[in-house]
């Protein structure tokens, strides 16, 4: 019964207040200079982010997910009771924003995938936990890459 609470109370926040989120950081992308396009919906939304020559897909289901539950990667997913207070809430999607775009522009300015990732993972504790995936599209290239930082044990 609980579960379905949950369910409940994250999907009426998404609803309410992910267009918020999604805004945000769409909003906080473009004053970046880079050129976006949307792909998809809801929890399946991706941006499309095109900096130089450079484009990444950016994933918003996780970003959304770690701001409403207590932990994304928990099962049954547990509502964030402490988003009720307005300051908790502003301060906690701030850090997951901060940390995921962070990331995000680790990756746009490097080249090279490998190189992005030592960078990250120099400061992984500033993150929130990540997943890089690189597809490259050259066809020469027979190397797809996939990357994981997760923040050390201890920190939230």
């Amino acid at each position: 019964m609980q579960e379905q609470i949950d369910i409940t109370k994250i999907n009426h926040f998404l609803a309410e207040v992910g267009p918020i989120i999604v805004g945000i950081t769409k909003a906080i992308l473009h004053a970046l200079g880079c050129k976006i396009e949307d792909e998809g919906h809801g929890l399946d939304l991706a941006f499309s982010i095109k900096s130089g020559e450079m484009t990444l897909k950016f994933y918003l289901r996780n970003l959304l997910l770690e701001i409403v539950t207590i932990d994304r990667d928990e099962e049954p997913l547990r509502f964030d009771e402490g988003l009720k207070d307005f300051e908790y809430f502003l301060a906690k999607m701030g850090r997951a924003i901060n940390s995921k775009l962070r990331v995000v522009f680790e990756v746009l300015k490097e080249d090279d995938l490998d190189a992005a990732v030592e960078n990250i993972c120099k400061d992984a504790k500033d993150y929130e936990r990540i997943q890089i995936w690189r597809f490259d599209q050259n066809k020469d290239s027979d190397s797809d890459h996939k990357a994981d930082v997760k923040e050390p044990s201890g920190n939230s």
